[in-house]
């Protein structure tokens, strides 16, 4: 495995490489304010169709933002975003964490499936007790559900593009994997403070799932388990905020 930092990087290339870090925390915080206007534009959200509505402007535009930012990535860091721009290695073998399991004998995909159902069932239970009314006919679920899984697809796309490839990308081999996976936890969390799941606990899940994908994306070379993990939380998530609306 590629770890050691490039010893004789410049002042200006680590610049190079920081400034993304800058502009990654930047475009979370343009997502907030694209969610802004749009709510705006769209109006109050008072029914399912509604918030449909603003969730495909929303969708719409920060697709455009991600391309925009992964093109600004792949013309800086053409290397690196070749080594990462592809689904990776699910049978590679994951740095061990002992206090969560992980062993040196896993493989990815063996870890990707524990923690796809592990973390996706840890959200469940947080949407349900915080956003979820016990008494909230199913049929709601079950008419949000197609709407939410696409909306899932793009907003994963968006935030693993802005908030995991636009930190490893720029990082890797200037830092050690375990600062990238750091790094990541904070672009990822602080933002989602303010978002769903929100608050302090929020804030911390989002950041170990960031930390978590961030070292399925170094440890694969691909972005296949942080993306498909990612999408699952956003399906229970959208689902359930579509159904209350």
């Amino acid at each position: 495995m590629e770890t050691q930092m490039n010893a004789h990087t410049t002042p200006s290339l680590q610049f190079r490489h920081v400034i993304f870090v800058v502009l990654a925390l930047a475009s979370v915080g343009l997502l907030i304010a694209v969610r802004a206007g749009v709510n705006a534009i769209v109006g109050p959200i008072t029914d399912m169709n509604s918030r449909v509505t603003a969730d495909a402007l929303y969708q719409g535009a920060t697709v455009i933002l991600a391309l925009l930012f992964l093109l600004l990535v792949r013309t800086v860091h053409p290397q690196n975003f070749k080594r990462f721009a592809r689904l990776g290695d699910s049978t590679a073998h994951p740095q061990p964490i002992g206090f969560l399991g992980i062993k040196a004998t896993d493989t990815w995909r063996s870890v990707g499936i524990q923690f796809a159902i592990v973390v996706t069932i840890a959200t469940g239970i947080f949407i349900y007790l915080n956003v979820l009314n016990s008494a909230l006919p199913v049929e709601r679920l079950i008419a949000a559900l197609p709407f939410a899984v696409v909306f899932a697809v793009t907003n994963a796309f968006v935030e693993e593009s802005l908030t995991r490839f636009g930190v490893v990308v720029p990082l890797y081999g200037v830092v050690a994997p375990g600062t990238i996976y750091i790094i990541s936890a904070l672009v990822f969390g602080i933002p989602h403070y303010f978002g769903t799941p929100g608050g302090v606990l929020g804030a911390l899940m989002a950041g170990f799932l960031g930390w978590l994908l961030a070292k399925s994306m170094v440890e694969t070379r691909g972005v296949w388990w942080a993306w498909f993990i990612h999408f699952l939380q956003d399906v229970v998530i959208i689902t359930a905020l579509l159904a209350v609306a």
